[in-house]
């Protein structure tokens, strides 16, 4: 009996999956604290800027146009602009310089049916309006631009029609700025909305969300083929009006915070792993220090950002939360166990994007992009590396390349690897 149960926890132990094991660390606050707006961070800029858009003010007891810039390494906060209208619960994603944004106009507003676009690189310039689309008139949807398309899902329509059938994605062309609907589902009255979703290669994976009561349901929308397919794995805790956060860097995804039926703000964070044969991996981590719901979250630097929210009381949360740690942890160690050149993230991409590779010891590295037929357009690193995780940033600014399929080769001592990347202008 004894011996059986000692074999029992062997087994358990060897094979329970390693997972993250995440820290969370008050970093500050917010000069100007929100929740229900929008957060963004360009990364293929590996710039130290976060920006905040929208949202609810406590101090003002009002929704509010401001777009704030937190800069994470100075710690410090300032208005940079401001949307044309005021907004909660949208959606905001980046495309070439500018961030996107749609969705989440408050009642009074005359203009309920725009997208708007700010060129955050320019921040003296004002927003415009980019569109006008009845699609756009939502709340509490998400979204996520892939190329040139902006795919919006779920949400409550303003326009509501009588038909059965609701628009559950629609797939809007920035390049020819037309709209179509590509998924459709039969909705009753309580129409589908606080979903939490992040992208992996040309999948939209939609958590949760409020479609009749609070649920812990996962979807995956495939954009080629525009179908859907349900996993059999559930989140571990219903949850709505949270966030969700995809890492390229280590493959982790995170959902966090939100609210169900039994509590009207979370602190849990649930971390999910696709594992090689398409199913999902999800276990609990590390909650956060504040309980938040109508919170923002962003992948930053291979972190996890945290902003906002509002806790069980309805007061915002004015603390930022930064991860510590995002990777799988071996041992004890943080120098990884191998070398290992990463996918370029975003890929396809334009005019930049980041490499990111490990190297397990110390060695003199190159990291060169070449053409189709082998002529070596740029040389990114050339010289001896310490052990650690590094990122490379590559921009087709001022080589004025054409889009098509290139190739990087990341060469550290005896380990050697190479991989296609795609430019998309």
């Amino acid at each position: 009996m004894k011996k059986s149960l000692i074999i029992s926890l062997l087994l358990f132990l060897l094979f329970s999956p390693i997972h993250a094991q995440l820290s969370w660390k008050i970093a500050g606050a917010m000069q100007y604290p929100v929740y229900g707006g929008q957060v963004v961070y360009d990364i293929a800029s590996l710039s130290n800027k976060i920006y905040i858009l929208g949202g609810y003010s406590e101090s003002l007891q009002r929704e509010v146009d401001w777009i704030q810039e937190y800069d994470v390494v100075q710690n410090s906060w300032r208005i940079v602009g401001s949307m044309k209208q005021i907004r909660k619960d949208f959606v905001a994603d980046i495309w070439n310089n500018n961030i996107m944004y749609y969705g989440g106009v408050i009642e009074a507003s005359t203009d309920k049916y725009t997208i708007e676009s700010w060129d955050f690189k320019l921040t003296t310039s004002s927003a415009v309006v980019f569109d006008r689309v009845d699609n756009f008139g939502r709340l509490l949807s998400t979204g996520h631009i892939i190329e040139d398309k902006f795919y919006i899902i779920g949400g409550d329509l303003l326009n509501a029609s009588d038909s059965p059938e609701f628009p559950y994605i629609v797939e809007y062309n920035l390049l020819t700025k037309k709209d179509s609907v590509i998924a459709k589902i039969n909705s009753p009255k309580d129409k589908p909305r606080q979903h939490m979703s992040f992208i992996v290669g040309d999948n939209i994976y939609i958590f949760g969300g409020v479609f009749n009561g609070v649920n812990r349901s996962i979807r995956k929308f495939n954009i080629p083929t525009k179908t859907f397919s349900d996993p059999t794995q559930k989140l571990i805790e219903a949850r709505a009006g949270g966030a969700a956060v995809y890492n390229p860097i280590s493959q982790k995804g995170f959902i966090i915070g939100g609210y169900n039926e039994t509590n009207v703000a979370l602190n849990s964070v649930e971390e999910v792993t696709i594992l090689p044969d398409g199913s999902l991996n999800i276990v609990s981590s590390t909650p956060l220090n504040y309980s938040r719901t109508n919170l923002m979250a962003v992948n930053y630097k291979g972190t996890v950002a945290v902003f906002g929210g509002k806790d069980a009381s309805g007061k915002v949360v004015p603390y930022v939360e930064i991860s510590e740690n995002v990777t799988d942890v071996a041992s004890n160690s943080s120098i990884p166990n191998e070398f290992h050149l990463n996918q370029n993230y975003p890929n396809p991409f334009n005019p930049e994007t980041v490499i990111s590779y490990q190297l397990a010891k110390g060695s003199f590295v190159t990291l060169k992009i070449y053409d189709t037929i082998g002529r070596e357009i740029v040389t990114l690193v050339n010289e001896y590396k310490d052990p650690g995780v590094y990122n490379s940033q590559f921009s087709s600014m001022n080589s004025q390349l054409p889009s098509g399929i290139y190739f990087y080769r990341l060469t550290a001592g005896s380990y050697s690897s190479t991989k296609k990347m795609l430019l998309l202008k």
